[in-house]
C-alpha cells in the first residue's frame, strides 16, 4: 500500500522551499530531520510508493507558475487563508491568495482543496500603534486596548471559496504556547484564549455561515464543540477521501504523532522546523526566530 506524503505541517515548503521540494520529488527521496530526536531519515518519494502528496501552504504562486511539473501527480491542497494582515505581515495581498485558490480549483478540481481558516485569534493591543485591518473585528475597549479578532473577513472569504466550488473549511483556535505568548508581548500585543462558551458561539457561527454556502466546517483539535450543527471532526489528511480521489486504497490508520484530538490519517512529513518560514506569522508555533 502506497504512502501519503505531507509537505508540510512544519514549514511552508511550496512558498519558501519550492526548489528543495521540487528537487526532492525529481530525485525520488527526501532526507528529513526528525523534530525531537534530530535523526535524519530518508523518505521515498518515488511515484510507485507515493499515494497522494498533501501540500500545505499560504501561498501557492510557485506551484501555479509550474503546473506542468504537477500535472500527473495525485495532489491534495491544504490552503490556509485568513484575513488578518496585522498578524500575517509576510503574506501576499488577500485578493491574490483568493485568486490562487480559484486557479488551483480550476487546474486540479475544487474537491482537492481544503480551505483552512486557521487559527481563530483574539488579541489586544498593548503598544497602541496598530490599526485594525479589513479582516479584523474590534470590540469594546479593555485595560489592554481594544479586543480584536480575525473573524471579520470570514463571510467574504467563505463567499469566494464557495464560488470556487470548495466544500471543506477546517478551522481551529490558536494554541497558546509559551513562546507565542512571549513573542506577542515583544511585538506589543496580548493574545487571549476565549472562554469555552465563546468558542462554541464562534464555532456555531462559522458552521452556520459554511452551511449557508454548501460547505462543511471541520473542527481541527478543538475540545468542547460537540453537538454543533454542520460541524464535523477535522481530518486535514483524510485517508478515506484521498483513497476516493486517487481511486485506490490507502492506510486509514490514525496518525498517532499528532495531537490527541487530531483526526488525520497517518502520513510521512518531509518538512523540518529548521526550515524557518519567512511568512513569520505572529501566532505561529513553528516559527522559532520571531
Amino acid at each position: 500500500m502506497r504512502t501519503i506524503i505531507s509537505a508540510s505541517r512544519r514549514t511552508d515548503l511550496p512558498a519558501h522551499y519550492y526548489e528543495w521540494l521540487r528537487d526532492a520529488l525529481a530525485r525520488g527521496q527526501a532526507d528529513v530531520t526528525q523534530p525531537f530526536t534530530g535523526r535524519v531519515h530518508t523518505v521515498s518519494l518515488r511515484d510507485e510508493e507515493v499515494h497522494t502528496l498533501v501540500l500545505w501552504s499560504k501561498n501557492y504562486a510557485n506551484v501555479l507558475r509550474d503546473l506542468a511539473f504537477w500535472a500527473d501527480r495525485s495532489l491534495y491542497f491544504g490552503f490556509t487563508i485568513n484575513d488578518c494582515a496585522t498578524l500575517e505581515p509576510g503574506l501576499p495581498p488577500l485578493d491574490a491568495r483568493v485568486a490562487q485558490l480559484r486557479a488551483l480549483a480550476a487546474a486540479f478540481g475544487p474537491q482537492r482543496i481544503n480551505w483552512r481558516f486557521d487559527p481563530v485569534v483574539s488579541w489586544s493591543v498593548i503598544a497602541h500603534r496598530m490599526k485594525a485591518t479589513s479582516g479584523e473585528h474590534v470590540s469594546g475597549g479593555d485595560s489592554c486596548g481594544n479586543r480584536r479578532d480575525n473573524l471579520g473577513g470570514f463571510q467574504r472569504l467563505a463567499d469566494a471559496v464557495a464560488e470556487a466550488g470548495v466544500r471543506r473549511c477546517t478551522f481551529s483556535f490558536m494554541c497558546h504556547y509559551r513562546k507565542v505568548t512571549k513573542r506577542g508581548e515583544r511585538l506589543g500585543i496580548a493574545f487571549h484564549d476565549p472562554p469555552s462558551e465563546r468558542k462554541r458561539e464562534i464555532a456555531a457561527h462559522l458552521a452556520a455561515e459554511c452551511q449557508a454556502r454548501g460547505m462543511v466546517l471541520l473542527n481541527c483539535c478543538n475540545e468542547g464543540l460537540e453537538g454543533i450543527d454542520n460541524l464535523e471532526r477535522g481530518r486535514c489528511i483524510d485517508g478515506a477521501l484521498l483513497a476516493q480521489l486517487a481511486g485506490e486504497p490507502c492506510s486509514l490508520a490514525p496518525d498517532k504523532s499528532q495531537r490527541p484530538h487530531c483526526g488525520c490519517t497517518v502520513s510521512r512529513d518531509i518538512g523540518s522546523y529548521s526550515m524557518t518560514c519567512p511568512h513569520a506569522c505572529w501566532y505561529c508555533y513553528a516559527n522559532p526566530k520571531v
